[in-house]
């Protein structure tokens, strides 16, 4: 009797894993090329000038907040969406927001050693908090090669590998630009720009 429940136990288990591989192959295929990563492009092509010199990405950011007291802790995410646009010294951000499958978005913000007061990231890696000349932070974004439509909180079947590489590669010398031409040194860990 035992044995029959732990062979049922076993087969559900295989079983949801296969039917959850499975939905993820298909969402990360149907990224590649998907209607979700022409939308992103579609907006840098409509929002920023001579777009066609800029790589476009989808990007994203998320903010985990623990409160309560006593015996309770509540966890609040929040959850950010951008379109970006980038190039050696110059990044646009475009907010987006997402209801069903429709996107709209908001008014494009430059950022460059100009306008910046410095960005804190992380050599080698795809996110980045941009702060203004007064050091508050403008935004934080990241860039993920891997995005699947899981929730309505995960809103795009985007699959994005050389824009994550590009991006990351942006980020490092973007930061020193500005960094440098600000004389500012950054720590490199999120939400703590400064040590």
């Amino acid at each position: 009797m035992k044995t029959s429940y732990i062979v049922i136990g076993v087969i559900v288990v295989v079983l949801l894993f296969i039917f959850f591989w499975i939905r993820e192959s298909i969402n990360e295929k149907k990224g590649m090329d998907s209607a979700d990563k022409q939308a992103i492009r579609d907006i840098v092509n409509k929002l920023v000038p001579d777009a066609g010199e800029y790589m476009a990405a989808y990007a994203y950011w998320e903010l985990k907040n623990w409160g309560g007291g006593g015996r309770s802790i509540t966890t609040t995410t929040r959850y950010w969406y951008y379109a970006v646009a980038f190039k050696p010294g110059t990044i646009y951000v475009i907010p987006l927001s997402y209801s069903g499958s429709a996107v709209s978005h908001g008014d494009p913000i430059c950022l460059n050693k100009e306008n910046l007061g410095m960005v804190n990231a992380k050599a080698g890696e795809s996110w980045a908090s941009f702060y203004d000349l007064e050091r508050k932070e403008i935004v934080s974004l990241a860039v993920a090669y891997y995005n699947t439509r899981s929730d309505k909180y995960h809103p795009v079947n985007i699959q994005q590998k050389e824009e994550q590489q590009a991006f990351a590669a942006f980020v490092r010398d973007f930061m020193a630009e500005v960094n440098s031409y600000r004389q500012v040194t950054v720590t490199g860990k999120p939400l703590q720009p400064l040590g």
